[in-house]
């Protein structure tokens, strides 16, 4: 059975995710590939592009390469999350049908690197930041009082449920 970049089992090092400082691994096994599918999933793009859009997102700790770039994508391609157009000599890359919907089960995923990083590369769909905060508190959790996290969660919660009347406000206007 062939394994896939969204397998949790997958531990192989064919994602070319090295290219971080000090020899360190920068994304995670799989990773890479989630990343290339969010952006793309944003908009259609050149390779030379997304290197770019990584570049922005994640430099200095991490420096794309096309030797980790293309067989990111073409394993995208292969298993039918992308389809390449040719556009003159280029490639156009976008996501397909199947690339949203393993792009919606990774989610979780998605928001631990966002979480992890520091950068955003979900759209503007509330789930994400709802995964980035469980990312972010599950990951302290050994290292806080529990107590206090709730005190700090429930509060959170109410200044959210404030925002209700604020939205009607917004939509009055428009």
């Amino acid at each position: 059975m062939a394994r896939h970049w969204h397998d949790h089992e997958h531990h192989g090092l064919h994602d070319h995710e090295w290219h971080g400082r000090r020899g360190r691994r920068f994304f995670r096994s799989g990773e890479l590939h989630l990343v290339l599918l969010a952006l793309l999933a944003q908009r259609p793009q050149h390779g030379y592009d997304l290197m770019n859009e990584l570049e922005v997102l994640f430099g200095p700790a991490y420096t794309p390469s096309p030797g980790s770039i293309y067989p990111a994508l073409s394993g995208l391609e292969a298993e039918g999350l992308i389809r390449a157009e040719a556009e003159g000599d280029r490639k156009v890359f976008s996501v397909t049908e199947m690339g949203r919907r393993a792009l919606v089960d990774r989610e979780r995923v998605l928001a631990a690197v966002e979480a992890r990083t520091g950068a955003r590369l979900s759209g503007g769909a509330l789930e994400p930041a709802l995964n980035r905060l469980v990312a972010r508190v599950r990951a302290v959790a050994s290292k806080v009082d529990h107590a206090a996290v709730e005190v700090v969660l429930d509060e959170a919660g109410d200044r959210v449920e404030g925002l209700v009347g604020h939205g009607e406000a917004k939509e009055a206007r428009q």
